[in-house]
């Protein structure tokens, strides 16, 4: 199996791509998508394996470009020979090619394809775009066309991967040109009256028996794919670490302080922070703790897709506290883990004691942490991870 690079796709796919598997990424049309196919490659010739990219849509020049907006250097294995381009967009533009293979006349397409993926016997070419060659060739042909490739590309263990971008096509035509691929993976908008997202999905694979798993995702420069959750709440009662929290786990995190009178300070509106962690990025919001803010409560808690519940574990008398406020948020609904910080301090009690006292079920994980010796943190985050998308 082959890794795909793509944050979670590889968990869903049970372990990556076969040997010489054909994998479409099927895009709505306006959903990012040529970023999938250009970090599968950068990740195999980071492997040290080959690979090429047909482009129909625009200049190789311009894509070595968008690699490098996503921090990707390519130019290297371009000039080892690693990488090539099949150039089927300067004679279109009237510009002159210096590259490998250059595609003039759509008539010749097949048999120019078909050298390339000899010239990467174990590696990745990526066509860029497929929607592009049925409108220059016709329907038949391109059915014709994409057989051939996949067969020979799977002789000699090579991985085809194609970007489409669903038109209005006729369904006969997207049903066969799916009947011919290993793997497809849908790329859709999420709406709501307007597109709030984008997400992708396993629809079909040869290998392996993928979740019906909507992922979504965000193409950032520099970095490619992410997968988004678009927002975990942090809550819990005065003083069981929450600003703290929100701060360990944030790649950059701001808290709204105020310095009340000879006493520490204390978050009077909110912490928001930014995470990036292992292909995931969220954005974390924390709540105040002390019930004159409980007004604002259910403003900070709307579309909330993940919850992190702080308890100090040397103060069960605020365990109740912490319940409300599960309420409050409406976190009982979303799926959510209990940080059992201060486990450092004498008395504290043991996540068992602490789900017995809060009568929590078995399916709330409670998870040991120190905010003041750094341990703990990294496991609950992963644990609410693995609740949002699984693995």
């Amino acid at each position: 199996m082959k890794r795909t690079y793509i944050p979670k796709l590889d968990d869903l796919l049970g372990g990556g791509v076969r040997e010489g598997a054909s994998v479409m990424f099927s895009a709505s049309p306006g959903v990012d998508y040529e970023a999938f196919g250009y970090q599968m490659l950068n990740g195999r010739l980071a492997e040290g394996e080959r690979g090429f990219i047909f482009t129909n849509v625009e200049e190789p020049e311009s894509i070595i470009y968008e690699f490098s907006s996503y921090g990707w250097d390519i130019k290297p294995h371009i000039e080892r020979g690693d990488m090539f381009f099949v150039d089927g967009s300067s004679p279109f533009l009237g510009m002159p090619s210096e590259e490998r293979y250059t595609v003039s006349d759509y008539s010749e397409i097949k048999e120019i394809v078909l050298n390339a993926i000899e010239d990467i016997p174990g590696g990745l070419g990526v066509i860029n775009c497929l929607s592009v060659i049925i409108d220059y060739v016709g329907d038949e042909d391109t059915l014709e066309i994409v057989e051939a490739w996949n067969r020979r590309a799977s002789e000699l263990d090579v991985n085809l991967v194609y970007l489409f971008t669903e038109w209005d096509y006729e369904r006969d035509l997207m049903d066969k040109l799916r009947s011919l691929m290993d793997c497809v993976i849908d790329l859709r908008t999420i709406e709501e009256r307007v597109i709030i997202g984008q997400g992708f999905m396993v629809a079909h694979s040869d290998w392996s028996s993928p979740p019906d798993t909507m992922v979504l995702f965000f193409v950032v420069q520099p970095g490619g794919v992410k997968v988004y959750v678009p927002k975990i709440l942090v809550t819990g009662p005065y003083n069981s670490g929450k600003s703290t929290f929100v701060k360990s786990i944030s790649t950059k995190a701001v808290s709204v302080d105020r310095k009340a009178l000879s006493a520490f300070p204390t978050t009077i509106a909110m912490d928001i922070g930014h995470l990036e962690y292992k292909g995931f990025m969220a954005d974390i919001f924390g709540t105040p703790g002390q019930e004159r803010f409980d007004l604002i409560l259910d403003v900070l808690s709307r579309e909330a897709v993940g919850a992190f519940i702080l308890v100090d574990s040397t103060a069960p008398e605020t365990f109740a506290r912490a319940k409300e406020m599960i309420r409050k948020t409406r976190a009982e609904a979303i799926p959510k883990v209990v940080v059992a910080n201060k486990q450092d301090l004498p008395g504290a009690l043991s996540p068992d004691e602490i789900r017995k006292r809060m009568k929590l079920g078995g399916d709330v994980p409670i998870i040991p942490v120190s905010l003041k010796e750094g341990w703990g943190v990294k496991e609950a985050l992963e644990t609410l991870l693995g609740l949002l998308y699984g693995g």
